[in-house]
């Protein structure tokens, strides 16, 4: 209760200071910009990146606090201060998608895109534009842009080498409906369990594989319980940059300027960054012993397509797979 007090009563002087069409000239104006995510993380780096260009280029007028690690609370906790004002703005993962446009949580689920090109190009085109129109008109929150986070890939006891190779296979996966059903559909066994208990689940013998990307696979140290990596890439994550939007309307014309373009700059960095980790990563992984497979990807999403088109028709009824798909 005192911390969303003291984030009311500060959100408050800072809204004030937004008072008529535009800030006043000689005020500092301050975004306290939050996150779940570690400072250490890609996104956390490429948001300190945005801070500096924004200082740098506002010659000071414009200053950028960040507060990662869940200092202002969990995704949740940011994306409701982020809509009643109480926050200027957060990086998120994809909640606000499935908490705000759920018909749009597609961008969140397994074998609906076939690469980060394919992601990039919906998210730019119609399909994005609603959810950000969802966003803005329906929560008063304007989006930033989007950054990268990386591909989510198979660990394994046995080679993957193909879809046949998931038969009757014990997969460890959260507790999502979108990759229970595909994997399911593929003819793996899906055990959902609690992250924190997957280690000791692969040692036990409970499940024989489990599903992520390279940095959760590399710290919760499956490297030490698992011989294989299927470089399967069944979802490319990301991240959403989001603002409020009131706030963002009361800039001035040359502060929004300043504010998107090093987004824009910023968010490129994150994506550079996304992808230096994960070559890296790999090369860790590779270093401790996993052995990396390439299963094809088409005959993996073909036999995954009957539940992904069972999804949108229940869940996602704004577009079907086949639509999607046709995005170039």
């Amino acid at each position: 209760m005192l911390r969303r007090t003291f984030i009311g009563l500060v959100g408050s002087c800072a809204l004030a200071m937004a008072a008529g069409p535009a800030f006043a000239q000689n005020k500092v104006v301050t975004i306290r910009l939050a996150s779940a995510f570690d400072q250490g993380t890609d996104m956390m780096q490429a948001a300190k990146r945005f801070a500096d260009l924004v200082k740098e280029r506002s010659k000071g007028a414009i200053d950028v606090k960040i507060f990662a690690g869940g200092q202002m609370g969990g995704e949740k906790d940011n994306l409701e201060a982020l809509k009643i004002g109480e926050l200027e703005m957060a990086v998120f993962g994809t909640y606000p998608i499935v908490s705000l446009a759920p018909k749009y949580s597609f961008f969140d689920a397994p074998f609906v895109f076939r690469d980060k090109e394919h992601v990039y190009k919906t998210w730019d085109g119609k399909l994005g534009q609603e959810v950000r129109g969802i966003f803005e008109k329906s929560h008063g929150i304007h989006t930033i842009g989007m950054m990268g986070r990386g591909y989510r890939h198979l660990t394994s006891n046995k080679p993957i080498n193909s879809v046949d190779d998931l038969k009757g296979m014990k997969l460890r996966m959260g507790q999502s409906k979108p990759f229970i059903d595909a994997f399911t559909a593929l003819g793996a066994v899906v055990v959902p369990i609690a992250l924190p208990e997957l280690f000791t689940s692969l040692k036990l013998g409970v499940v024989e594989g489990s599903d992520g990307p390279y940095d959760q696979i590399y710290t919760f140290k499956l490297q030490e319980a698992q011989k294989y990596i299927a470089v399967t890439g069944h979802l490319y994550a990301t991240s959403l940059w989001l603002m409020n939007n009131d706030f963002y309307q009361g800039l001035t014309e040359d502060q929004r300027k300043i504010v998107d373009d090093a987004a824009k700059e910023a968010l490129a960095y994150g994506d550079e960054l996304s992808a230096a980790s994960e070559e890296a990563l790999a090369e860790k992984l590779k270093a401790a012993g996993m052995q990396f497979t390439k299963p094809d990807y088409a005959p993996l999403m073909a036999k995954a397509k009957p539940a992904v088109d069972k999804l949108f028709a229940e869940l996602w009824s704004v577009t079907s797979a086949d639509e999607i798909a046709q995005i170039r």
